[in-house]
């Protein structure tokens, strides 16, 4: 009974990790985080960089690979993939010498 009771916590610590895990999108370093709602779906991350929409799409591509699709211009641009069995959109609008950037992860494919 010890071993199954052990063994089921390990189970339970072991799929708690792995959700948090799966979500984690990677941010640029001078990335400062403005909001964060990580209780619900969808899950959302916003903040800002002094970088461009062309070298944050960049490091997106970098760290995620190409996106499914792309929509957008020189002041707005959106990403979209389909990350570990999740819908990731990222979208960066360009305005007064920053750009906004807002990660939304939707459940499980």
């Amino acid at each position: 009974m010890k071993k199954l009771i052990i063994l089921s916590l390990l189970l339970f610590t072991s799929f708690k990790t792995l959700a948090i895990n799966v979500v984690d999108i990677a941010v640029p370093d001078e990335f400062v985080t403005t909001m964060e709602v990580t209780d619900e779906y969808p899950l959302v991350k916003t903040g800002y960089l002094t970088q461009s929409i062309s070298s944050i799409t960049d490091f997106y591509q970098q760290q995620l690979g190409d996106p499914l699709k792309i929509t957008g211009s020189e002041n707005y641009r959106t990403l979209y993939y389909n990350y570990q069995n999740r819908k990731v959109r990222i979208s960066l609008y360009h305005r007064n010498y920053v750009t906004e950037v807002s990660i939304m992860i939707e459940k499980t494919l």
